[in-house]
């Protein structure tokens, strides 16, 4: 069975109509559910990930996120957020002896921050804005 790839503007009205009937989702994964049955209502072919849906309601501004981290085993440099692929934004501080250390990462975007290059995100929840 075949299948096809809905158009950003598509998977955002299928967000914006889950997003009116639910007021707050708990995990990317109900969001993902609702916004997939609602795609499929439209044509039965269509299918989204949870990513794309993701990057599009931020992009687009149609909910707000509440993002959960977790420590990660191997810790690498983000230079992009693992959210919505924006550029993070260093937060930095002067010690007591003048030297600059980084704090944070933070994504103007989505709101994603990071305390270390070890944190990665593990939960969100979704509400409407």
């Amino acid at each position: 069975m075949s299948y096809r790839i809905p158009s950003d503007d598509d998977v955002a009205k299928a967000i914006e109509d889950c997003m009116s009937t639910h007021q707050r989702i708990r995990s990317q994964h109900d969001l993902h559910l609702l916004v997939s049955t609602e795609l499929m209502c439209v044509d039965p072919r269509f299918r989204v990930g949870p990513a794309r849906i993701r990057r599009i309601g931020v992009e687009r501004g149609i909910f707000d996120m509440e993002i959960r981290c977790a420590r990660s085993a191997n810790a690498k440099e983000r230079i992009s957020c693992p959210v919505c692929r924006n550029t993070l934004v260093s937060v930095r501080n002067r010690t007591i002896e003048g030297e600059t250390i980084e704090l944070r990462r933070t994504c103007r975007a989505c709101g994603y921050s990071a305390a270390s290059d070890a944190d990665r995100p593990c939960g969100y929840t979704i509400t409407r804005r």
